[in-house]
Parts: structure tokens; C-alpha cells; sequence
């Protein structure tokens, strides 16, 4: 699963809906073209300081990427599915 700023922090506070990253991707090589590409889509960008806005998607990239060490990062979620045999 994929963090969707201002998608997956407004799902209810249950644990089956909660997003909690485990898996953590370094974009930084591409980050400038992420956000060249979000500028595209105005229809779609928020407000400074809403959750789709230029300035919480840096920091949020910022944030994630303190995760692992390296300048902007995305987050995921793996989900694992048990085989029951």
C-alpha cells in the first residue's frame, strides 16, 4: 500500500485501516521530478500547510527519508498474507 497524503491519515483509527509503513523507498535521485509533475496537477494540490500542498509533501518526503538515512524517501506498507493450508 501506498501513502496518499490526505487519503490514508483520514481513514477511521482501526488497526485493519491504519497506515503504518514498514517498507521505505530513497527518492532522492527523483524528487525534484516528483514534484515538477505534482505542479501539473493544480487541481489536485492544496493550500501551504493542508496535506496535498508542495510544502507538507517535502516534508513528509524529508520526514520518511529520516527513516532510513537519505535526504526524501516514500513510504509503503507491505502487507503479508498467510498461506493456510
Amino acid at each position: 500500500m501506498y501513502e496518499t497524503l490526505s487519503e490514508t491519515e483520514f481513514t477511521p483509527a482501526l488497526h485493519e485501516n491504519t497506515f503504518i509503513p514498514n517498507t521505505f523507498v530513497d527518492i532522492s535521485e527523483f524528487f525534484n521530478y516528483k514534484i515538477s509533475i505534482m505542479k501539473i496537477y493544480q487541481g489536485e494540490l492544496m493550500s501551504r500547510y493542508n496535506p496535498r500542498s508542495i510544502d507538507t509533501i517535502i516534508s513528509l518526503a524529508r520526514f520518511r527519508g529520516s527513516r532510513i538515512g537519505v535526504k526524501y524517501s516514500e513510504a509503503f506498507m507491505m502487507i503479508f498474507n498467510k498461506i493456510v493450508k
